[in-house]
């Protein structure tokens, strides 16, 4: 957000503590390996990373959305080449933001090939060309703050890796809080310069302490505890690979030094791990235990971590010693002695304890671990953070229905150029710029014939376009009676509304239709007015029976209506209930034998189900889970994307 050359102030945004902290942390050590900050449209990301002008020299280089590979990258200088004939390199985007900030904003809409490649040359600081007779390369070292909106499409695993450091923001839920967001913005339209000389002291205290970090980190030790402790936590929540230990030790050394302080303590820990776990945990997989139930390590209680599950293994500590040996981690020396250890070694740690009985205030790397008490404390709040953010995150739409492609290729001119090729024959769409990079090393030898520049047909390059799909969003809710007593119709709205909020795109339609009372209602047919379902939600009648298979039928006839009408549609299916059906389509049937049998012939085209669970967590029978498998749905549950249950009922 800016007017004119000022720009919104970074101590002016409001909340957002963590993603200030990250790039901070940034700013303070140029070893970090990034930024990525995640969040739905509408959040800030964009406006706090552009306020950070005010906290550096540097400049900000944007790389705008659609931008190609040579204006990325450099590439053959037109100038020179239909001038002269020669093929000589114009540096591209990367060049420019050599030494300064490389803003990439909605990077997980950029290309995957050139996504890669872009931070594999940020990763190795030299960038390197091989196109069109060029073959060069020129150093790149930048720090890269990168935005996402995860709703859009996810970002490869190996890109958000790269990245030290990943934070989520979110929309501000609280309506007095959300006024002085309104507020401070229309204060800054009004008179940007009068609000920007508001915070010009706040601003310049952040950056004081920015540059006094750059000076101390330096002189922190990050020592054989601190690597254990760390360890320990990306261990536990399942970081693979060695960057997130890495990453944890840096921005770990990073907030103690914008603290002030000369000791890693384990709120730096803690806050490090949040901050570089979150985009690198792995799902941890499922073992069998007794009666075949499935458990993962996450549903043993913290408290009951063994003292062996904290050792870690003097392998682990020399890896990640190897790994950080370029940043003088000083622990080096320590790993060397503890592989020497001799049995012994334990009465010569006890004298040592006894000698300095707090190891916090120890200057050498030798202070003895801490409780697994601590430890354990560490690792329950890291845990908690991660669950709070994942909670936020997982009522989103996309949570719900997976990943939803949103561009496809166009087979005419309709659309985004995101590429270019070389044509099958004739093409109606050439790409002017590909077409003229291929034509100028040879304009020298060819007659101008009173051109500017001379293309034959071996020169020319076509489009490759891509443009926005749209998707329809049926949400089927029960609102029977049984629900109701359980407060799970409340908990399924709330879910409604949010994945709704979150994940409303322009062009998508909506529909939603409740069933109870003994009433089937197409309360809202499809519409790109997301209000209307929001009132007809709050207006909703609710309780008595649940006719969930002639609401499997209505579904059907309507569905299959509108697929036909609208085939370039992708339709989504999300059913709310707890299948527990107890009225039949025929009178005298049995309602779930009857259910069955109509929810084995639901064959829409082009649709895919999604049955979200809110029925009780514990109970005899799972007809949810059962109804789900017939139909061939995604299976979710609606106390996992809420988190209502704390504990068994």
């Amino acid at each position: 957000m800016s007017r004119g050359n000022l720009t919104y102030p970074f101590s002016a945004v409001m909340g957002e503590i963590t993603a200030k902290r990250a790039l901070m942390c940034l700013l303070a050590d140029d070893r970090l390996n990034g930024v990525l900050i995640k969040g739905p449209s509408g959040t800030a990301k964009s406006v706090l990373v552009r306020s950070m002008t005010a906290l550096t020299d540097r400049s900000i280089v944007d790389l705008p959305a659609g931008t190609g590979d040579e204006d990325i990258f450099g590439g053959i200088d037109f100038e020179r080449a239909v001038k002269d004939g020669s093929s000589v390199m114009k540096g591209g985007i990367l060049s420019r933001a050599d030494g300064n900030i490389l803003c990439i904003d909605n990077i997980n809409l950029l290309d995957p090939r050139t996504l890669n490649s872009i931070m594999g040359s940020l990763s190795s600081g030299t960038v390197k060309i091989e196109r069109e007779g060029i073959s060069a390369e020129y150093p790149c070292s930048a720090s890269v703050v990168a935005t996402m909106d995860p709703l859009e499409r996810d970002l490869p695993e190996s890109v958000a890796d790269r990245f030290d450091i990943c934070v989520s923001m979110t929309v501000e839920t609280d309506a007095v809080k959300r006024g002085d967001v309104v507020a401070s913005v229309l204060d800054f339209d009004r008179d940007p310069e009068s609000f920007a000389r508001r915070f010009v002291g706040d601003d310049a205290e952040i950056r004081h302490k920015i540059e006094c970090a750059r000076s101390l980190i330096p002189s922190i030790k990050v020592t054989r505890r601190d690597i254990q402790d760390i360890v320990t936590i990306c261990t536990k929540m399942n970081a693979v690979g060695h960057r997130g230990d890495l990453a944890c030790a840096r921005v770990a050394r990073a907030l103690c030094a914008l603290d002030g302080r000369d000791r890693i303590t384990a709120d730096d820990i803690r806050d490090a791990s949040v901050m570089c776990l979150l985009h690198r945990r792995k799902p941890k997989l499922k073992s069998k235990t007794k009666g075949d139930a499935s458990v993962t390590s996450d549903d043993v209680p913290d408290a009951e971590i063994s003292d062996d599950d904290m050792d870690i293994s003097n392998t682990e500590i020399a890896k990640l010693t190897k790994m950080s040996a370029d940043e003088g981690l000083d622990v080096q020396k320590e790993v060397e002695r503890v592989e020497a250890m001799q049995p012994e070694t334990s009465a010569d740690m006890t004298q040592t304890q006894q000698d300095d009985p707090d190891p916090d205030t120890s200057d050498t790397d030798d202070a003895a671990i801490p409780d697994v008490d601590v430890l354990t404390m560490v690792l329950d709040e890291v845990r908690n953070d991660l669950a709070e953010i994942d909670r936020i995150e997982s009522i989103r739409l996309n949570s719900v229905v997976g990943h939803i492609p949103r561009g496809v290729n166009s087979s005419n001119r309709n659309g985004r150029a995101s590429g270019f090729r070389i044509p099958e024959g004739r093409t109606s769409d050439p790409a002017l710029g590909a077409t003229i990079r291929a034509a100028a090393p040879y304009q020298k030898t060819r007659r101008s014939n009173g051109l500017s520049i001379t293309i034959v047909p071996d020169d020319i390059r076509e489009n490759i376009r891509t443009k926005q799909s749209s998707c329809s969003f049926l949400f089927a809710v029960d609102v029977s009676g049984s629900l109701v007593n359980t407060g799970a119709l409340d908990e399924a709205i709330k879910g409604v509304r949010a994945m709704l909020e979150d994940g409303y795109v322009r062009r998508d339609r909506v529909a939603l239709l409740t069933f109870g009372q003994n009433i089937i209602n197409l309360a809202v047919p499809f519409t790109r007015n997301v209000e209307n379902v929001f009132e007809s939600l709050r207006r909703t009648v609710t309780g008595g029976s649940t006719p969930l298979g002639e609401a499997l039928l209505t579904i059907n006839k309507y569905m299959t209506n509108y697929v036909r009408k609208n085939p370039d549609e992708k339709c989504f299916i999300i059913l709310i209930t707890d299948a527990e059906a107890d009225r039949p389509v025929v009178e005298g049937y049995e309602p779930w034998a009857e259910l069955k049998r109509i929810a084995a012939i639901m064959k829409i085209p082009n649709t895919e189900w999604i049955l979200i669970d809110n029925g009780k967590k514990y109970r005899r029978i799972n007809y949810a889970k059962r109804l789900a498998d017939i139909m061939s749905a995604r299976y979710l549950v609606l106390d996992d994307l809420t988190g209502r249950f704390d504990e068994k009922e």
